[in-house]
């Protein structure tokens, strides 16, 4: 599937949705997705707008297990392994506390 190169649609200004005189409704303009194609600014059918989007965040995933293996290489894995096996007494009862 090729990238189509997609920008924020000025009708709603990328939210989807306008504000009408009693409710809300769906942006016209880019069929409430908030996204156009950045060249010709105009909308996406439904079907295509989701490939588009899963083909980007199978990316962005791809990307983010990446920065996970070479922060577990690092011996960073994420904040759990900070409070494991710890006992925080600093404050009244000496509770596990952490001020998250």
């Amino acid at each position: 599937m090729t990238t189509i190169p997609l920008g924020r649609c000025e009708i709603c200004l990328g939210k989807g949705v306008i504000q009408g005189i009693f409710h809300r409704m769906e942006c016209a303009g880019c069929h409430g997705a908030g996204l156009v194609h950045k060249e010709t600014g105009e909308a996406l059918e439904p079907a295509v707008m989701v490939g588009q989007l899963r083909q980007r965040l199978g990316g962005v995933a791809g990307v983010i297990e990446q920065q996970r293996q070479q922060l577990e290489r690092q011996g960073l894995a994420g904040a759990a392994k900070d409070y494991a096996g710890q006992n925080n007494k600093r404050h009244r009862g000496g509770g596990n506390w952490t001020g998250d």
